[in-house]
C-alpha cells in the first residue's frame, strides 16, 4: 500500500469463514422475507394477530384447516406472482379508498364463493412467519368492511382468504401507487403440506 492508507487485505482463510458466516439457506432467507419494519399497530405473531382481529369481530372457528386448503406459498405467489393482474384497482389517491376496496373486495368474495354460510374462510394475514404458521380458520361475525378491519388488527392493508373448500382465492395486495384486489380460482383444491 502507499501512502497513509492501512493495508486493508484480509487472508483468504478469514475471508472463506467470513463467505460462511453469510451463506443463508433457503429456510433463513424465506423467514428474512417475511421480516418488516414494525409499525404502531403491527403485530408479530399469531397470538397477536388473533387478538387483534378478536377486537374486529373476526374470531378463530373451531376446527381444523381443511386438507383441500392451497398451500400458503402457492397461493401467496397467486397474489404476488410476476404475471399477476388484479380483478380490480383502487388507488390511494381516492379519497374514498377505504370503502371502495372494502365494497370491491366484497363483491369479489362473493363472486368467489370465499365466506361459507357461517361466514367462516381462511386467512393468510402479513406477519413474520405467517407463511411458516399456514392458514387460520376464521369466523366474521359482523360481514362488511372485511379488508379495513383486517388492516386494523394486523398493520397491513395485505392479506389473502380462501374458502374452505381451497378453490377460490380473493386477496388485497398493497402496490405502490394503488390497492390491488386480486382473485385467483385452484383447479379442484389444492391439497396443503408436502
Amino acid at each position: 500500500m502507499s501512502g497513509n492508507q492501512p493495508d486493508l487485505a484480509v487472508p483468504a482463510a478469514a475471508l472463506a469463514e467470513i463467505a460462511k458466516g453469510i451463506d443463508l439457506t433457503h429456510a433463513e432467507l424465506k423467514r428474512m422475507g417475511n421480516m418488516v419494519t414494525r409499525r404502531e399497530n403491527e403485530v408479530h405473531s399469531a397470538a397477536e394477530l388473533l387478538e387483534a382481529l378478536g377486537r374486529q369481530a373476526l374470531e378463530e372457528a373451531g376446527g381444523e384447516v381443511p386438507k383441500s386448503a392451497p398451500d400458503p406459498e402457492k397461493a401467496s405467489v397467486a397474489v404476488t406472482g410476476g404475471f399477476v393482474q388484479p380483478t380490480a384497482r383502487v388507488p390511494h389517491s381516492d379519497p374514498a379508498a377505504r370503502d371502495r376496496l372494502d365494497a370491491l373486495w366484497h363483491k369479489e368474495a362473493d363472486r368467489m364463493g370465499i365466506l361459507d354460510g357461517n361466514r367462516e374462510f381462511l386467512l393468510l394475514a402479513t406477519y413474520p412467519g405467517s407463511l411458516a404458521r399456514g392458514w387460520i380458520r376464521m369466523r366474521d361475525s359482523i360481514g362488511d368492511h372485511l379488508p379495513s378491519r383486517i388492516a386494523a388488527a394486523s398493520g397491513s392493508r395485505e392479506f389473502i382468504a380462501v374458502s374452505l373448500d381451497g378453490k377460490s382465492l380473493c386477496a388485497v395486495s398493497a402496490e405502490e401507487y394503488e390497492d390491488w384486489i386480486v382473485t385467483h380460482s385452484f383447479e379442484g383444491g389444492r391439497t396443503a403440506g408436502p
